[in-house]
């Protein structure tokens, strides 16, 4: 089976607003990392996850921008995952004494 060229996209999504407030939220989660408080940012990492999960899932494709990575089901499945994911192991790590 021969492999099929990737086809340019009919349109390119360039609607950075919803990217931006997701990395605005994943920004301040790295300052309270960079500061120390490892449980909280991660719990705000986890929220930045879970509020591009949000996003995707009630943004059309135009509007959502650059949040489109691959069919809606599939963004919001992963995204909501991995905020899963990150929220479930900072809640689960003991904290250090």
């Amino acid at each position: 089976m021969a492999d099929k060229r990737d086809l340019p996209a009919d349109e390119f999504p360039s609607n950075p607003w919803p990217l931006v407030v997701v990395l605005v939220v994943l920004g301040a989660g790295l300052v309270l990392l960079g500061i120390g408080r490892w449980r909280s940012a991660s719990l705000v990492i986890a929220s930045s996850a879970a509020l591009a999960a949000l996003l995707r899932l009630v943004l059309r494709a135009r509007i959502a921008g650059l949040l489109v990575v691959r069919g809606r089901w599939v963004d919001v499945v992963g995204l909501s995952a991995m905020a899963a994911g990150i929220a479930t192991l900072a809640l689960l790590v003991p904290p250090s004494r």
